[in-house]
C-alpha cells in the first residue's frame, strides 16, 4: 500500500508515544568541508523524487549504492510526498505494511506500528538489529530525516517497507584507509541521478497518454468515458489521472480503471468542498504506548458511489487496486469544472477536473 498524506494527528501522535530522539546524530554534527581533512564525514541519501505538476514519483534511493568509512554517518533525507521507509532488516523478514486492528471488526486494518514508527539502534549501528526511520514523507509535520552512524565495516541492505525491493539500497563500510568519494562528489552524482530520473518520468507519462480508451456510446445515447489511474514503470510511479482534463456532458458516466502496469491503490474522491479525511486515525493503545492508526473508513470504503455525481456531499470510490472492479458513476445536473482526486496521492499530483457541458 501507499499513502501520500498521513496527516498531523497522526504525526502529532507519533512524537509524542514514539522516542525520536535517539541517534538523529547528522542533525548533531555538522558536515565537514570537503577539503581532504581525516574524520567522521556525513553522506546523504536522498529519499524519493517527484514531479508533482505531471504526478511522476520516483521510488528509489539516490545513490542506490553509498561507500563509506568506519565511524561516517548517512543522512537519509526525504524528498517526496509519496511515503518512505528506510528499514535495515538484518536478515530478518520483511514486516507487513498493514495488519489487523485487534480492537475492531474483522476486517479493520492498522499501520503495522513496526513499520509506521522509528526504531533506532541506541547507539551507532553495527547491523545486527533491526533499524527503521518510521514513515517519513513531505507533508507539514512529518519525519523528513532519518541517520545512522556506522560503527562496523561490513555491507548492509535496506529497503522501503511501502515500496518493498523495488525501491532498496545499500550502504558498504569500509576501513579508513580505503579511498572513496567525498561526500561533495556523492552529492552531484545524486544531482545528475535525480534530473535523469525525472526526464525518464516525462518520458513514461508521454507513454502513458499514447493510447488512452475512447469513449462509448450508450443505448440511451449517452457517452460512457473511460479514465485510467496511475502507470508504473521500473521505479516510476505515475500519480496521476489519465486525462487529467476531460470535457463531458450532464447524464453522461465517467468510469475509472487502474492502469494494466499501476502498482499503487488510489480512490476516485469528489470532495465538493469538504474537508479531506484523514487516511489513518489514532485510537489509543490500552496497553499503552504508541496509539494504533487505523485506516479510515472513510477513505478505504465507498461513499455515495452509486451517484450521480453533484456538487453536494462527498462521492468516493473506496480503495482500489488492480484486479478489483472498475468505479463509475453517473454525472448529475450540474455545469461546469468539478474537481476529484486521489484522497492518498493529492499532494504527489493526483487531481483531475471534469468540464460538465450541458446537454
Amino acid at each position: 500500500m501507499y499513502k501520500s498524506r498521513i496527516f498531523s494527528l497522526m504525526i502529532m501522535s507519533m512524537i509524542a508515544f514514539s522516542s525520536l530522539a535517539s541517534p538523529m546524530t547528522a542533525s548533531a554534527r555538522s558536515l565537514k568541508p570537503d577539503n581532504g581533512q581525516s574524520g567522521p564525514q556525513t553522506y546523504t541519501v536522498v529519499v524519493g523524487a517527484e514531479n508533482t505538476k505531471l504526478g511522476v514519483t520516483v521510488n528509489a534511493f539516490f545513490p542506490e549504492d553509498l561507500r563509506i568509512h568506519v565511524g561516517d554517518t548517512v543522512l537519509f533525507n526525504q524528498n517526496s510526498f509519496e511515503i518512505h521507509t528506510v528499514t535495515f532488516l538484518a536478515g530478518g523478514p520483511m514486516p507487513d505494511l498493514l495488519v489487523p486492528f485487534p480492537l475492531g471488526p474483522a476486517g479493520a486494518m492498522m499501520l503495522n506500528p513496526m513499520v509506521a514508527f522509528p526504531t533506532p539502534p541506541s547507539s551507532g549501528y553495527d547491523g545486527s538489529s533491526y533499524a527503521n526511520s518510521g514513515i517519513m514523507s513531505l507533508d507539514p509535520g512529518q519525519p523528513t530525516q532519518f541517520s545512522l552512524t556506522f560503527t562496523n565495516p561490513g555491507t548492509y541492505d535496506y529497503v522501503c517497507v511501502v515500496h518493498g525491493i523495488t525501491m532498496s539500497g545499500k550502504v558498504e563500510v569500509v576501513d579508513p584507509s580505503v579511498d572513496i568519494s567525498s561526500p561533495k562528489d556523492v552529492a552531484k552524482q545524486v544531482k545528475q541521478a535525480i534530473h535523469k530520473s525525472l526526464m525518464e518520468g516525462k518520458r513514461v507519462y508521454k507513454e502513458a497518454m499514447s493510447n488512452l480508451p475512447k469513449p462509448t456510446r450508450n443505448p440511451d445515447g449517452t457517452l460512457t468515458y473511460h479514465v485510467v489511474m496511475g502507470y508504473s514503470k521500473g521505479q516510476i510511479d505515475l500519480m496521476a489521472f489519465f486525462p487529467r482534463k476531460l470535457n463531458v456532458h450532464q447524464g453522461d458516466t465517467v468510469e475509472w480503471a487502474m492502469g494494466a502496469t499501476n502498482m499503487a491503490p488510489h480512490t476516485v474522491t469528489f470532495l465538493n468542498g469538504a474537508e479531506e479525511p484523514p487516511f489513518v486515525v489514532p485510537v489509543p493503545n490500552p496497553a499503552g504506548g504508541p496509539p494504533f492508526l487505523v485506516i479510515n473508513p472513510e477513505v478505504a470504503l465507498p461513499q455515495n458511489a452509486a451517484g450521480p455525481v453533484t456538487r453536494t456531499g462527498i462521492y468516493n470510490s473506496g480503495l482500489m487496486e488492480n484486479g478489483m472492479p472498475n468505479f463509475s458513476i453517473k454525472i448529475g445536473d450540474i455545469v461546469g469544472p468539478i474537481s476529484y482526486e486521489c484522497l492518498l496521492h493529492d499532494a504527489s499530483g493526483m487531481v483531475a477536473t471534469l468540464n460538465v457541458l450541458p446537454r
